[in-house]
């Protein structure tokens, strides 16, 4: 298995002049729920699963009433989840204000290695697009590609 990629086209308008990029977007799967995870977890330890879904309940509210207070949170080899908040510069102290807060998800070495390992295959729409402009015809049909090293995302 792996992550499927695929090329989409976009159109920057940030000046006069229009400019078309291409970009790879990891196409994600199903967000795997807590009850999901518990059963994992409970089939993985031997746990009974109910008391798996009320420790990650548990775990869940607690990181968020610590980040609530303004700590952050490390997951051991999984990553840290930190407060962010962002405003509005200004010239005077006082006239700065919090506009808006979230959570930003810092992965730790383990995992950005992990990631940099997962396999993936690319479609790429765009590849007889790109052949027609040079030579005037198509050859037609999807491009596809996978590979594992370097994260294309």
């Amino acid at each position: 298995m792996g992550v499927s990629v695929t090329v989409q086209k976009r159109v920057l308008k940030f000046t006069e002049n229009e400019k078309t990029v291409y970009v790879a977007k990891a196409q994600r799967g199903d967000v795997i729920m807590p009850d999901k995870i518990a059963k994992y977890v409970a089939k993985d330890t031997g746990a009974p699963q109910a008391q798996v879904k009320m420790i990650l309940d548990t775990l869940v509210e607690s990181m968020m009433d610590w980040i609530e207070e303004g700590h952050g949170v490390k997951l051991g080899n999984f990553g840290s989840f930190m407060p962010t908040a962002k405003s509005a510069s200004s010239e005077i102290p006082e006239e700065v204000g919090v506009k808006r807060m979230w959570v930003t998800f810092y992965a730790s070495k383990l995992l950005k290695e992990r990631l940099d390992g997962v396999k993936y295959s690319t479609t790429n729409d765009f590849a007889a697009e790109a052949e027609k402009d040079d030579s005037g015809s198509s050859s037609g049909g999807d491009s596809a590609g996978s590979g594992t090293g370097g994260n294309p995302l």
